[in-house]
């Protein structure tokens, strides 16, 4: 049985800031590389951790220290400014290049969210245990569908729908399945998979 620990995704504020800043300067490199899981050693806390970077997630650190500057003192908004301002131009300059990454990212999550699903039937209890934890993957491809709009493939709108259908179909309403502090963060609209549960 998976820890609660596990899935509740409260980092601090200073770890998120120290991570997004990592992911912004290293964007660059991570588009012109092959690799869609990037390997990122990050200085946190007095130690290094090694994460895997991509845009979803980095785009979901971003969304995240967004909504918390009150949280943030005057030189981490400043920092923060800095990273969104890096992000901002590599994807930009690099659009092309970004949009086919968060592309290819979007099916990879949801091929990974169709495998839980599919699984769910057969074990409920571990279903509904996970689920929290496997929603991470969804709440990405919300970032990515932010980025991407107009330019999101009909073929991975089909697959994000059909996952949606399952999604709804499995569950019932609750409050909110991630840590209480980041419920201001993820609104009921667009983050309706984050307040429900099987």
């Amino acid at each position: 049985m998976m820890p609660k620990s596990s899935y509740l995704l409260a980092e601090a504020p200073e770890v998120d800031l120290a991570v997004a800043s990592a992911m912004a300067q290293e964007l660059e490199r991570y588009l012109t590389q092959d690799e869609l899981y990037w390997t990122l050693i990050v200085r946190v806390e007095g130690r290094e951790r090694s994460l895997k970077m991509t845009g979803g997630d980095l785009l979901t650190r971003l969304h995240r220290l967004q909504h918390m500057r009150d949280q943030l003192s005057a030189w981490q908004n400043e920092r923060l400014d800095e990273a969104q301002k890096l992000v901002n131009e590599m994807s930009y300059s690099l659009r092309t290049r970004f949009h086919q990454r968060l592309q290819r990212e979007a099916k990879a999550r949801l091929g990974s969210l169709r495998w839980f699903l599919d699984d769910c039937p057969a074990d409920p209890p571990r279903c509904r245990v996970e689920f929290p934890f496997e929603m991470r993957n969804r709440q990405r491809i919300e970032e990515i569908v932010k980025v991407l709009g107009d330019e999101l493939d009909d073929e991975l709108k089909g697959q994000l729908d059909a996952i949606d259908r399952q999604i709804r179909l499995l569950s019932r309403p609750v409050q909110f399945i991630w840590h209480k502090v980041l419920e201001p963060i993820f609104p009921r609209t667009p983050y309706w998979y984050l307040y429900i549960r099987p």
